[in-house]
């Protein structure tokens, strides 16, 4: 059975020296994979069943599977690639597990990225070093293909870094070529450094407290409920939040996916939400945003 993976931490800096290798970060979810003689389970951050979501991904490892003589455990994040950007999209895999099917088309197809081996031929293979487990992965028999492959390591992280500003990725992940695999955190060897989220969002309501506007109900462009923000609303958008909801009440959200906590809140909601820029850590596992802040609000004509 998998154990919860090895999560890096994050960090402002880039580590340096011989010591260190770089990998892109993939804007994906998480996933162990316990590939047996003729059979494959898939296994989340939380060591929930995923196998029946990703059929394309356990299609490809199923074949590869029937040539084993002894179990081999996988780690890696399955992507989605956003075909416009084309980079991973965080919302595009949360929605395609959302579909728990293949999805529409070639759209929303899931990609299996390979970074780790935590067992091998039946034997546990966590405590040796990270150069050691990934040079026994990519010696691996595995049909790679572009649903399926190990993703590469790099020598200099701060030129990894830069073609990742160039081109919009999430980050990077530096890892020390001598770590064994931590569950969890209780680590230093795993660093990650991530760009600053900036996202076209919507303000479908507010919550009210004290009689004035404490927040926004945050959506993505797909409908789905996203968090919470306040940080960067100041009173002269508070004021254009409450002329809007008097505009354009509604009596009932416009979006889906709402937590059962924010029933306990009272929520103002709009029947046409306010388009608006939102900064961000990052996605939560749970598809939220992690720190958000409103970037721009427009001056709304109410």
């Amino acid at each position: 059975m998998p154990v919860p993976p090895m999560s890096p931490l994050l960090s402002s800096h880039i580590p340096t020296g011989t010591g260190w290798t770089h990998q892109l970060k993939w804007d994906g979810v998480r996933i162990l994979a316990l590939c047996s003689p003729g059979s494959v389970q898939l296994y989340s951050k939380k060591l929930l069943n995923k196998t029946s979501i990703y059929p394309e991904v356990t299609g490809i490892l199923n074949q590869w599977s029937r040539t084993l003589q002894h179990p081999v455990l996988l780690d890696g994040e399955v992507v989605v690639m956003d075909p416009k950007m084309l980079r991973p999209s965080f919302p595009l895999v949360l929605q395609r597990e959302r579909t728990r099917a293949q999805g529409a088309g070639k759209a929303l197809q899931a990609i299996y990225v390979l970074f780790d081996l935590l067992a091998c031929n039946g034997k546990d293979v966590r405590a040796c070093p990270y150069s050691e487990r990934y040079e026994r992965l990519i010696s691996l028999p595995i049909p790679s293909s572009e649903r399926c492959f190990v993703t590469d390591c790099f020598d200099d992280g701060d030129a990894l870094w830069q073609w990742v500003n160039e081109r919009g990725w999430e980050g990077i992940v530096s890892k020390r070529l001598d770590s064994p695999y931590v569950e969890g955190k209780q680590h230093r060897d795993w660093i990650k450094k991530k760009k600053d989220m900036q996202l076209e969002s919507f303000a479908i309501g507010y919550v009210r407290k004290d009689n004035r506007p404490s927040s926004i109900v945050l959506a993505d462009s797909a409908g789905q409920y996203i968090g919470k923000a306040s940080i960067g609303l100041d009173e002269l958008r508070r004021q254009l939040l409450t002329a809007w909801a008097i505009k354009h009440p509604a009596d009932r959200p416009t979006t889906q996916g709402l937590p059962a906590s924010l029933s306990k809140e009272q929520i103002i909601w709009y029947r046409h939400p306010i388009p608006c820029l939102i900064g961000a850590l990052e996605y939560t596992d749970a598809g939220l945003l992690r720190h958000p802040r409103i970037l721009t609000l427009p001056l709304l004509n109410t």
